[in-house]
């Protein structure tokens, strides 16, 4: 039998997800050889972006061990395995994804890890000591100007509760260094300690306040452009006043999704506000009011912002106070929902309708939820071959 033309068996092999291709390896030295190869390492990343196959949900918390399962190997009921992660601490953060490699770290943020979960690759990025400071975030993202791979990280201090000085640093996979870079434009900062940079168009985004600004009230975001290295600002979807009363409280939960940004406007009750947990003298147990999910149709135009639906309430859910929305399903119709870390299932866009999702293997304690894509994307090596495609919009 005549062997396959290298351009079709790698056309073929391209189309399959890591799990198989990592069985594969061992099947010959050539196409352990194929596989292994930058060429073919970036053509399947591409595939799999293009086709949006091959896609895992992760469970992470602070203080439990990290979880995943595929997304669409089952349409109703999720079965999560327990993710080995290279660092040896109890208490592991999660930042975020990028191309199907995570950034992850210690609890107190100075040691961080890039690390791919299905083929175990990863790098330790070099130790950053912190200093003096209020808070540390970060984003993870892909520059394919450069074909690099960069973690962003702000340190931020506040004066009297109000103005905050920044110091922000970046890091080059290519260089294997942290560099000073330019920070938040003045008069903002960051309101919140543990909301991560959110990754869209190559740009990681932050909910930003100013003193100017009422908490409750934040307004804006602002863009670190991983090719640029700079920082710009973007306008948020303007909120229902008319939901607001003295007892409730906005807040804004960005995300990415269908490779659009997207703001989650939350209406709250003061006792789960995440800003302001104030409790109301008559220790009333309230809840969310109203979440509103909106999307920038065109990155980077403000006039494009669309909300996509409102939710007041779900069936089968009594009260909730979490309002996550995670992916879309693979034809686009419907979003998984996670309420509260726990309860997930998909929203249906045209109907309305809520279908709650089985999970199994979870235990019964608080946990973020993202994605990542399946990849062979390998940190202990340099790459050189360009070209990763951007996520595909969901319009």
């Amino acid at each position: 039998m005549a062997e396959f033309p290298t351009e079709i068996l790698s056309e073929i092999l391209s189309r399959l997800p890591v799990k198989s291709l990592l069985r594969f390896i061992s099947v010959c030295k050539f196409w352990n050889s194929l596989i292994k190869s930058p060429n073919f390492i970036k053509s399947h990343l591409n595939q799999t972006l293009i086709s949006d196959s091959d896609r895992y949900l992760l469970k992470s918390s602070a203080d439990s061990p990290f979880f995943i399962s595929q997304i669409d190997l089952h349409h109703n009921h999720f079965s999560f395995s327990e993710l080995d992660l290279p660092l040896e601490y109890e208490d592991v953060e999660f930042f975020n994804s990028c191309n199907g490699v995570i950034c992850i770290s210690d609890y107190h943020k100075i040691d961080v890890f890039l690390f791919n979960p299905l083929t175990k690759s990863y790098r330790k990025l070099p130790v950053k000591r912190n200093p003096k400071h209020d808070f540390v975030l970060f984003g993870f993202g892909y520059d394919s100007n450069n074909d690099d791979y960069k973690v962003l990280r702000i340190l931020q201090r506040h004066n009297c509760g109000k103005s905050s000085h920044d110091e922000v640093q970046l890091y080059s996979l290519n260089n294997n260094s942290w560099k000073s870079v330019q920070g938040i434009p003045h008069p903002y900062y960051l309101p919140f300690a543990d909301c991560h940079g959110v990754l869209v168009n190559e740009v990681l985004h932050y909910i930003v306040s100013s003193d100017e600004l009422e908490l409750q009230q934040c307004k804006m975001i602002a863009g670190f452009d991983i090719r640029t290295e700079s920082f710009s600002l973007i306008d948020c979807p303007i909120q229902d006043e008319k939901i607001k009363t003295y007892w409730e409280f906005v807040e804004f939960h960005l995300r990415e999704l269908g490779g659009c940004l997207s703001v989650v406007v939350a209406y709250l009750t003061r006792d789960n506000a995440i800003m302001m947990p104030i409790f109301d003298d008559d220790g009333c147990n309230r809840e969310l009011k109203r979440a509103d999910l909106w999307v920038m149709k065109e990155y980077g135009n403000n006039e494009s912002w669309v909300k996509l639906f409102s939710v007041c309430n779900l069936p089968d859910i009594e009260r909730f106070v979490g309002f996550t929305p995670v992916i879309y399903s693979k034809d686009g119709r419907r979003i998984l929902i996670v309420m509260d870390c726990l309860e997930a299932g998909w929203y249906d866009l045209e109907s309305g309708e809520f279908e709650k999702v089985t999970v199994h293997g979870l235990p019964y304690t608080y946990f973020d939820t993202d994605y990542f894509v399946g990849s062979l994307v390998s940190l202990e090596f340099k790459p050189h071959p360009t070209g990763i495609v951007k996520r595909k919009n969901k319009n």
